[in-house]
């Protein structure tokens, strides 16, 4: 159960007090199983929920969930749940949370990621509507209003919440990185930061996860130059694996595979589905005729194709996991075959990835991955730069790290520091520790909970 620090039974609410709680079910410190309960008085506001890995002895992998059940036990105070972006990490809890929960709950995310949403709530048969929002979008859930500002991240349609309160502003910062030249969509409203920072913010959540590299996060485009010099040398077939939402990625493949005149093959279902919507939405840019079935596949010579395919975290039963194992009779991995991971590990999910790696290189593959080909993948989160840059376009009195590991909390921490915030301006809370706004926006460490993440069934 979720409890608070010395009680059994759930605290009664306090309508006297003026306390805005910030709650992470996924806990401080994770990087995954992102969900933010904001709580004042009566009312609770949900921003994100998202799922994570688990790694297990048999280096298979699990999905987990943040732990629902403080919300379940609330769950007629929820006046929102508000969801930044279509990385699965941030959305894909949501099927199954809203069982739990009253279904009439108010669902709000962008075009692209309500769309996802929609998609991963289908799949387990459920039906809540998901209201579109905007960078123009305002809203009013309860004590809270929310503004939106649209960020460059590696999946189009990613905001940033500014948060209005009864006791004080905060600037919800999920993922982002700040990218002059995105693949797709556009740059990040940097106006709009500024604005709600002479405004006044009082307490700004970072993304935090690259605090530890200095500079500025590479832009998206750098990755279609990576990708081209892996596709010159490739004698065989070209397999492109990363994040199934990572729309911009499958863009430069696409791109890359075109200027070569190879035929472009979808493997996995959630790769399907990604491109599907992507491209019915506009945000995709196919040229016709270039993707072809696995059946027409056999017809072509394989230094002819190039296969977009999931797997990229070897996820048991995804697509590429079970090419390696030959339990597919339409895709096989032979020598020659030129297979390029680009993306990030999960935390926690490197073994497996590995294992995978290693079975490839098995069955006679050229294998590209980070430790040896360090720019084929560029990350869709802001290093030290990107975070001053944020810090210093918000002016926020108070500074909260989050999504990255603790070591990432703490470089976070420094980095500010070195810009003149004092350490105590900085909270660094335990995992399972509550963040408290007063009257006027000072910020407090709160109590701590018992917090368990469970299995996603």
């Amino acid at each position: 159960m979720f409890l608070t620090t010395n009680l059994r039974f759930k605290p009664k609410i306090n309508q006297d007090k003026k306390i805005l709680k910030i709650i992470s079910l996924g806990g401080f410190g994770t990087v995954t199983q992102n969900l933010f309960a904001y709580e004042y008085q009566d009312s609770i506001l949900i921003v994100d929920c998202g799922i994570g890995f688990v790694e297990k002895r048999t280096k298979k992998t699990e999905l987990i969930t943040p732990d629902f059940n403080y919300l379940v036990q609330n769950r007629e105070r929820i006046k929102g749940i508000v969801i930044t972006h279509g990385h699965e990490d941030h959305m894909a809890g949501l099927p199954f949370l809203l069982p739990k929960i009253k279904s009439q709950t108010p669902i709000f995310a962008s075009r692209l990621t309500a769309a996802l949403i929609e998609e991963k709530l289908s799949e387990h048969g459920l039906t809540n509507k998901i209201n579109v929002i905007n960078s123009e979008s305002h809203l009013a859930l309860g004590p809270f209003t929310l503004d939106f500002i649209y960020v460059t991240h590696s999946i189009p349609d990613t905001f940033h919440i500014v948060i209005h309160t009864p006791v004080g502003v905060v600037y919800h910062g999920a993922d982002f990185k700040f990218d002059w030249t995105p693949v797709m969509s556009r740059q990040s409203e940097v106006g709009k930061m500024a604005l709600a920072g002479n405004q006044g913010v009082d307490l700004l959540l970072s993304d935090s996860l690259r605090s530890e590299r200095a500079g500025y996060t590479l832009s998206e485009q750098m990755v279609e130059e990576s990708f081209e010099r892996e596709i010159k040398d490739c004698r065989g077939k070209f397999f492109v694996t990363t994040v199934s939402s990572n729309v911009s990625r499958w863009q430069q493949a696409i791109n890359v595979a075109s200027e070569h005149r190879r035929k472009v093959v979808i493997v996995g279902r959630s790769v399907e589905k990604v491109i599907k919507i992507a491209q019915e939405m506009g945000y995709l840019k196919i040229p016709k005729g270039i993707v072809i079935s696995t059946k027409k596949a056999k017809f072509f010579r394989p230094e002819q194709l190039a296969f977009l395919i999931s797997g990229a975290q070897a996820q048991s039963g995804s697509a590429l996991e079970k090419v390696v194992h030959r339990q597919r009779n339409d895709v096989e991995i032979r020598p020659g075959d030129k297979v390029v991971f680009s993306t990030d590990y999960i935390p926690g999910n490197e073994m497996a990835v590995h294992g995978l790696i290693d079975k490839l290189s098995s069955l006679g593959a050229d294998v590209s991955y980070s430790e040896i080909s360090d720019d084929i993948h560029v990350s869709g989160h802001g290093a030290q730069a990107d975070m001053a840059l944020l810090i210093s376009l918000t002016k926020a009195r108070w500074l909260l790290p989050i999504g990255g590991a603790p070591r990432q909390m703490k470089q976070f921490a420094l980095l500010a520091q070195r810009m003149g915030y004092p350490e105590e301006k900085i909270p660094l809370p335990a995992r399972n520790q509550t963040i408290e706004m007063i009257t006027g926006g000072q910020v407090r460490l709160g109590p701590k909970i018992s917090l368990h993440p469970q299995f996603a069934v």
